[in-house]
């Protein structure tokens, strides 16, 4: 039985800039690997169905017709059908998976290191496929449109967006809460709110899923890895990280390769 994993040029802009491109349709899916060289830059173009694009690795300048932004790893990018756009690459280039859909999807940019291991897992599904790739990226791209879609199902506000980067960054509550003059009670609540859990878990789960990230993907030392995603060692990554996953990161980078 052939696998359904080709390359594609009907929906996805490739010719020179791109190193890379493979495609699987699945279900009512068109998902697709993609690598963009740097340095490249595509013209004002649209495509024909909805998108939720994940950066897997490096950066693209986004330009929309009302909005623009820089999209970094774990950025995710929703458009709706036939909207207009550019797209710019930087000297890293970037690698995107990019799940499309008769869906109407908003414009939108987040960052969701959840949607990252998602597409992560969709990147590894692509490179090395079998006979079951197509079930098994219907199955990833349906978690990641639904993932995608509670990310803009409420708009935050830009200050509890940008907590939420401040966060990631290990700054401390009240440290974010005196940068952007907020009370740290109403900082507080308005977090759980959005994201439904505490600055601190939120960014113990943001680093565990960006470490469960490079485990399917990459081949860093377990101690390396801990000391990476910032725990202070090895066994207590272990222990968060099976907590999380249910799994010890070395039997889950074992059950993901």
């Amino acid at each position: 039985m052939a696998t359904a994993v080709a390359r594609d040029e009907r929906s996805i802009p490739v010719s020179a800039s791109t190193i890379r491109h493979e495609s699987v349709d699945a279900g009512g899916f068109r998902v697709s690997d993609v690598t963009f060289a740097p340095g490249k830059r595509l013209p004002r173009h649209s495509h024909p169905k909805g998108c939720i694009a994940v950066v897997v690795e490096g950066v693209v300048d986004k330009a929309f017709a009302r909005v623009s932004n820089t999209a970094s790893q774990g950025s995710v990018i929703t458009m709706p059908p036939e909207e207009p756009h550019v797209d710019a690459f930087g000297r890293v280039g970037a690698r995107l998976v990019v799940v499309e859909s008769p869906a109407d999807e908003e414009v939108g940019l987040e960052r969701d290191w959840a949607c990252l291991l998602i597409a992560t897992k969709i990147a590894r599904e692509l490179e090395a496929p079998d006979p079951f790739t197509p079930l098994a990226v219907e199955g990833l791209a349906l978690e990641l449109a639904a993932a995608a879609r509670r990310l803009g199902s409420s708009a935050a506000p830009a200050w509890l967006e940008r907590a939420s980067e401040m966060a990631l960054g290990l700054a401390s509550v009240s440290e974010i809460a005196a940068e952007l003059n907020v009370d740290p009670r109403r900082l507080a609540r308005a977090f759980h709110e959005r994201y439904g859990t505490s600055i601190g878990e939120y960014v113990r789960n943001a680093r565990l899923d960006w470490a469960a990230s490079r485990l399917v993907c990459g081949d860093e030392p377990l101690a390396a890895l801990a000391l990476e995603a910032g725990f202070a060692d090895q066994s207590h990554f272990t222990r968060s990280f099976k907590r999380r996953t249910g799994l010890p990161p070395g039997k889950y980078r074992r059950a993901h390769r």
